[in-house]
């Protein structure tokens, strides 16, 4: 099925724009590609964090923790006392 588009506009500073511009030119790029992959991978990112926070307050509420022996082995693995 193919991919519909839609029209949208925002404001922002002019330096933000001529910061876009150049970053675009450089990667041979459009300013609408720049935005679109920066708001693609914003998304994907804040999806996963939402998605972790998630799983982490549900492991909470089960009561489900790690163990002082668990903790402390992940301590000595990175040197820590």
């Amino acid at each position: 099925m193919p991919s519909s588009s839609i029209a949208t506009s925002f404001r922002t500073e002019k330096e933000t724009i001529d910061r876009l511009d150049a970053l675009a030119s450089s990667l041979g790029r459009s300013r609408n590609w720049l935005v679109n992959e920066a708001v693609s991978d914003y998304l994907a990112y804040n999806e996963w964090f939402v998605e972790k926070v998630r799983e982490g307050m549900d492991a909470a509420i089960r009561g489900d923790f790690a163990s002082d022996e668990e903790i402390d082995a992940v301590f000595r693995t990175y040197g820590a006392r």
